[in-house]
């Protein structure tokens, strides 16, 4: 399976959200999976992607992030990964998703609630 890199810069976006209070939450996970879906991200041959994919992806992800020390500061990496999106073609639909994920653990923390608020602003929402 090849994800393309416009699926695969979603759904780092999408693991932003997860991983910008410091905790990885089961729900918030499932959550990812869930947004994916209804995202309906899919691989390169066109095929959605399921949520056994999906997870995997997000543990490749994980284990990427350790792996990878970056020259480039993370403050400017996100901006990239967020301006890469700015012509996806539902821009609603994904902020929508990062919300529910950033309250799939019950709490609506302020580093979520910033990072969503700088994707707004970036994709002229506020």
């Amino acid at each position: 399976m090849i994800i393309p890199d416009p699926t695969q810069n979603m759904l780092r976006l999408m693991s932003q959200v997860i991983l910008a209070d410091g905790h990885i939450y089961p729900s918030e996970v499932e959550a990812l999976v869930s947004g994916a879906e209804t995202l309906r991200l899919a691989d390169s041959k066109g095929s959605y992607l399921t949520p056994i994919q999906i997870r995997e992806w997000f543990t490749g992800y994980l284990d990427e992030l350790n792996a990878t020390s970056s020259t480039v500061p993370k403050e400017i990496a996100l901006t990239q990964l967020i301006l890469s999106l700015a012509e996806w073609p539902d821009k609603q639909a994904v902020l929508k998703t990062l919300t529910k994920i950033s309250q799939a653990d019950a709490n609506f923390h302020k580093e979520e609630k910033l990072l969503i608020s700088i994707i707004k602003a970036y994709w002229q929402f506020e």
